[in-house]
């Protein structure tokens, strides 16, 4: 695991946790209390100001209120609080009758210690009024400052600022962040506190991961969400067509099947949704990679192999010419020149590589390969070499024909508008088998790949409404 988390990858974390049933209200506990922790090993006694945003690390620097006995403690709101377990946790300190002062109504400066609770990770860009002003405020008075996460103004990933509260002490959570690293003199002393996130949750897919890798824009236009070209059929016609339609049902704008002349009019007559292009000759071979790579030109990603055997070497060839592709079934192969996602199963997996299908020898394959590796089982692996995680959602019914398929269509759509292969690999497991899941609870395990592609959409639709 890195020692360093991004702040997407935080957020994404945080969610994972909720969803595996740690709270994120238990996490701002931790959170807060370690804040706490810290100032108490500088200070026995003492006059603290906090001042505290609208968003989580305001909730923080809450928290951390009520851990700071024998302290005299003012709250300064920087705004109305939006989040709810912040709202949680402020209401608690007005129950029990800690002052509470909104920015422009607090008149003391006069403390040993000045909390920042304001902005945490959140912040890209300038900060907006009245935030600047109070960062500004901080910074001129001449107590010791403890910035809660990372000091509020400095941008978590890059290190960049134009106004940063500039902290003797940050408290940050979990892992360190990128732009910790990189503006040590701003942040003064860091401690990088424990709050309870066990490492095993770190290496489980869940719906932050789909946070990661799902976009859609409010002012979007078409094309926008991804352009799928999807390769294959022949001997199995179907087979493209399920990876077609679940491109669709994940969210790609236009998904594009490319099938061999032979099987054009079937492909042809399963939906109108799908635009369907005729490779010439009855199967794929080397005479239609430039046709392939054609058709590629106007695509975003390349998902190649559903319904065929033995392709792996076209495979290899599509992939010097083109930037993204998902491999699968008779596409499969060790060697791809561009980033690619390959979803094998186990027995799949030790044909191509030549070694049995462990985790280890996953994540070596991945690494010497320079690729993202899915592979399908009860419990899914993704690793691109460096980073793995285990996938646990969907059942036994999905053993049934077509949800491999299913799933390469998916993952062709969430690489198609981002560039991490690991995040979309991630998502596309956990989201097919989450809509498998869903199958289940309305038929129990009779239920067909097609079904699974029909409820991709409710389940993106759930994940993405999780709080």
């Amino acid at each position: 695991m890195n020692d360093f988390i991004t702040s997407s990858e935080m957020a994404a974390l945080d969610l994972n946790c909720e969803y595996y049933g740690l709270s994120r209200l238990q996490l701002m506990e931790n959170a807060g209390k370690a804040v706490a922790d810290e100032i108490r090993k500088r200070f026995s006694k003492g006059k603290v100001i906090i001042f505290a945003g609208t968003g989580n690390n305001g909730g923080d620097g809450f928290v951390t209120a009520r851990f700071l006995k024998n302290f005299s403690v003012d709250i300064v709101l920087a705004g109305d609080v939006k989040s709810d377990i912040a709202l949680k946790n402020l209401e608690i300190l007005r129950k029990a009758g800690y002052p509470i002062y909104k920015w422009d109504e607090h008149r003391t400066r006069d403390a040993d210690v000045v909390i920042d609770a304001l902005l945490g990770t959140g912040l890209k860009g300038k900060p907006k009024k009245p935030y600047d002003e109070i960062i500004e405020e901080i910074n001129s008075i001449s107590s010791f400052k403890v910035s809660v996460d990372v000091p509020s103004g400095l941008n978590a990933d890059t290190g960049e600022y134009s106004l940063a509260v500039k902290a003797d002490l940050t408290v940050t959570f979990h892992k360190l962040k990128p732009g910790i690293l990189k503006n040590p003199e701003l942040c003064g002393e860091v401690v990088v506190a424990d709050i309870g996130i066990p490492e095993f949750f770190e290496t489980l897919a869940g719906p932050g991961d789909l946070r990661l890798a799902f976009k859609r824009y409010e002012r979007g236009h078409k094309g926008m969400h991804g352009k799928i070209l999807i390769v294959g059929g022949s001997p199995y016609v179907g087979a493209p067509f399920l990876a077609g339609i679940s491109a669709l049902k994940a969210g790609a704008d236009l998904v594009t099947i490319a099938v061999p002349e032979s099987i054009y009019a079937q492909i042809s007559s399963f939906s109108p949704e799908i635009i369907p292009r005729k490779l010439s000759g009855i199967e794929i071979t080397f005479e239609n990679v430039d046709e392939i790579v054609k058709l590629a030109e106007n695509h975003d990603v390349v998902v190649f192999g559903m319904g065929t055997v033995d392709k792996g070497e076209i495979a290899e060839e599509i992939s010097r010419h083109v930037e993204k592709m998902v491999v699968d079934a008779g596409g499969l192969t060790s060697k791809i020149h561009c980033k690619a996602i390959l979803t094998p199963h186990s027995n799949e997996f030790l044909r191509t590589f030549g070694i049995p299908a462990t985790p280890e020898n996953v994540k070596s394959a991945a690494k010497s390969g320079n690729l993202t590796i899915l592979l399908k089982g009860v419990r899914d692996v993704i690793t691109d070499g460096e980073r793995l995680k285990y996938n646990t959602s969907g059942n036994a019914g999905m053993t049934v024909g077509g949800t491999g398929d299913v799933l390469a269509g998916v993952a062709g759509a969430f690489f198609a508008v981002n560039e991490d292969p690991f995040y979309s690999a991630c998502a596309s497991a956990f989201v097919t088998g989450y809509a498998g899941d869903i199958c289940y609870g309305e038929k129990g395990y009779a239920f067909t790949a097609i079904e699974v592609a029909e409820k991709i959409p409710f389940a993106i639709k759930e994940l993405m409404e999780l709080k």
